[in-house]
């Protein structure tokens, strides 16, 4: 294997998602960089995370010669060095590995492949025996049973009984009230408590956390395949019901999930007459996927984060933020995904309006539903718009119920807003939206150390301001178009359209040398280079001229662009951040101040769009947008990547950082693959 390709895939992360908040997560070569990494990590009803099972040792044999095929990391080394037998992995659709002896040769060669139910916590481990000897395997599953964000201690399982019921094909391990159940199709399950000690995570010690844990395996599985053959290994933390369907059945089923899913172009296919696999693998770092078959793995991607009601906003530490899941409806929409599911997540939001705000953090993992934003709303009532604006162009189910329940929403939220209960912003006689300095982390920026705001913006923030100009327009033309005419709503829609009139003349108190002042206070604005200006000129309802809107593109293509997406702070600031590393607080002091976030992208794309579209043909366009995005998109098609992360370091990024997946980042990546498409069939007319 090419070092690039091998190099790409070992520091990128493989997801797999079960839309109820589970996940199974790791690396391209399989060793566990994180706590967080595992085979299953089971989500329950109240949005809480368990990790049940960190791997599987695998001992293989053949002819009396053995190898182990798995690796783990301990502070002093990596044992065994199953990574030395893996010939080629990929991420997408699902990881795949390809393991050999050494040399690696076609006589000995095992495909693993992992897939994950939908609506349920169970895994389903799929082992290929490609080569042409019978193989005999030995699997040791390694379990955690715990929270996925702790970790067990030292000697944690010495003492400890934990209940176990084995037989012949499947196994019952519980801890407490944790519980995970073992199925092998073909083979046999004998009970054996091996403790694995001192397990090392580096990218948790890194972060500052607690990187080193115990492991269990409570069991041994033994089957043997002969050339061609396949079994497969189940693990899911509810007793399975398999009467009904069976194994085969349930088997059946999850991998039905991922059958129309492209597969990469050399998969490992093969068969125990094929004397020349391993020549067909492509070693050059080349194409995984052709246009349209990433496009279908980046949707997929996209899905990853869709729950029954709600978005998880990253995997695999965060929950369901406001914020992220109504920038990510954008995409959601895109994707054309039932308009009920859609209104559905608003109206789990608006179930839970308070003055006139949404959460911004819902309860998950000891955390308290939080307030604490104003423009996670804003980006709620843009996203009501847009879903109004779908159901009514196409006539879909319930549109006439849809709109008028959407309407009173966005009334509760302005009403909430303009009447300002809380005292923690005021809207000013010049009619623009003030954080007092309770609020000040009221923003997307909204890191704190020692309980204090990192990047605190206490004023006017510019894209906030544009936000609540764009929330005020949506009020007005959906009460227009829809003919809303109550006494009440005719006071709330006058006063909307003071508000507008006001905002739109005193927004040129946020123009400076070419950009816009990232926030005001009082009227003087505060002079940074940091990208809420690109927010702010890349919503539907304009503030600023074309012209204008081009100078602000330029500026912020100059200081804050780069492959993976905008910096927050331009490196000519003095307080600007270089790299994204450290514990939690000096991660978080770093956050805002020169890290590179991929979400940005897309309001980048569309204020470079909003400044050109009337000056530049679609191809001119078209290429333009795809140089902003050609690295992500090239990481998707070589296989490099499975997902997009949430930051980057602010100089010289490739490798990501934060939170592997991010909702509203594959966001961005999949709302601009949408307008290219669109740019595409436009020219063609």
């Amino acid at each position: 294997m090419k070092d690039t390709y091998f190099h790409e895939t070992s520091n990128h992360e493989w997801l797999l998602t079960n839309k109820i908040g589970g996940y199974a997560l790791g690396t391209g070569n399989l060793i566990n960089q994180r706590k967080y990494h595992g085979l299953l990590i089971a989500g329950d009803k109240n949005r809480n995370r368990n990790h049940l099972v960190a791997g599987m040792e695998i001992l293989l044999e053949w002819r009396g010669e053995t190898c182990y095929l798995d690796s783990t990391n301990y502070s002093s080394c990596i044992y065994p060095e199953g990574f030395l037998h893996l010939v080629k992995s990929w991420l997408r659709p699902y990881p795949i590995h390809l393991y050999s002896s050494l040399h690696h040769n076609n006589d000995i060669l095992v495909r693993q492949e992992i897939m994950m139910a939908d609506r349920e916590n169970t895994v389903l481990i799929k082992i290929t025996n490609l080569g042409h000897n019978s193989l005999n395997f030995l699997i040791r599953p390694k379990l955690t049973l715990r929270n996925h964000h702790e970790t067990n201690p030292a000697g944690y399982w010495d003492n400890r009984n934990i209940d176990l019921q084995c037989n012949e094909q499947n196994f019952h391990a519980r801890n407490n009230s944790l519980s995970l159940y073992g199925l092998v199709q073909n083979g046999n399950i004998q009970p054996e408590k091996v403790v694995y000690r001192d397990c090392y995570y580096p990218w948790e010690a890194i972060r500052g956390y607690q990187g080193v844990e115990d492991q269990l395996a409570p069991v041994k599985i033994s089957f043997s395949l002969l050339p061609g053959e396949t079994n497969y290994i189940l693990f899911t933390d509810d007793e399975l019901n398999l009467e009904n369907t069976g194994l085969s059945g349930k088997i059946a089923k999850i991998e039905r999930k991922y059958r129309s899913l492209p597969l990469p172009v050399d998969y490992p296919a093969g068969n125990s007459s094929d004397n020349s696999l391993l020549e067909k693998l492509d070693y050059e770092d080349r194409i995984m996927f052709d246009y349209n078959d990433y496009l279908s793995i980046l949707e997929f991607s996209l899905l990853d984060f869709l729950i029954d009601d709600d978005v998880v906003a990253g995997y695999p530490w965060f929950g369901c933020w406001g914020r992220d899941t109504f920038i990510y409806l954008e995409a959601l929409l895109n994707a054309e995904v039932s308009h009920r599911k859609c209104w559905k997540i608003i109206k789990s939001y608006a179930s839970l309006l308070r003055n006139g705000l949404i959460p911004n953090m819902l309860t998950e993992s000891s955390r308290e539903l939080n307030y604490h934003s104003i423009d996670s709303t804003l980006w709620f009532v843009l996203r009501i718009y847009d879903l109004v604006n779908r159901v009514v162009n196409h006539k879909l189910y319930g549109y006439k119920t849809i709109t008028g329940e959407a309407i009173e929403i966005i009334e509760q939220v302005l009403t909430g807003l303009i009447e300002k209960r809380d005292n923690l912003f005021n809207i000013a006689e010049n009619g623009l939206l003030y954080l007092t300095e309770e609020f000040a982390t009221a923003t997307w920026m909204d890191a704190r150390v020692d309980e204090k705001g990192v990047t605190p913006r206490t004023g006017a923030p510019v894209e906030v301001n544009a936000l609540f100009y764009n929330a005020l327009c949506c009020y007005s033309e959906l009460h227009n178009l829809h003919q809303k005419s109550t006494s009440s709503e005719d006071g709330l829609i006058d006063k909307v359209t003071e508000l507008k009139e006001k905002i739109k003349k005193s927004f040129s108190l946020f123009k400076i040398d070419g950009y816009l002042a990232d926030r005001l206070e009082g009227e003087e604005p505060v002079r940074e280079f940091r990208p809420n200006a690109i927010i702010a000129t890349s919503l539907p309802f304009k503030l600023l001229s074309e012209e204008e809107i081009r100078v602000i593109f330029h500026t912020a293509e100059r200081e804050l662009a780069t492959p993976y997406g905008l910096r927050t702070l331009s490196p000519s600031d003095y307080r600007f951040k270089k790299k994204y590393l450290g514990n939690q607080k000096e991660r978080d002091a770093q956050y805002h101040q020169g890290t590179v976030w991929a979400w940005l992208l897309d309001p980048y794309v569309k204020t470079y769009y909003n400044s050109y579209k009337n000056t530049k043909s679609f191809a001119e366009l078209q290429e333009e947008i795809t140089k902003i995005i050609n690295n992500l998109r090239q990481g998707y098609m070589k296989g490099h990547i499975s997902s997009v992360a949430e930051v980057w370091d602010g100089l010289k990024p490739h490798f990501p950082k934060g939170c592997p997946a991010q909702a509203w980042s594959v966001a961005a990546l999949y709302n601009i693959e949408t307008l290219l498409t669109k740019l595409d069939s436009e020219s063609e007319e």
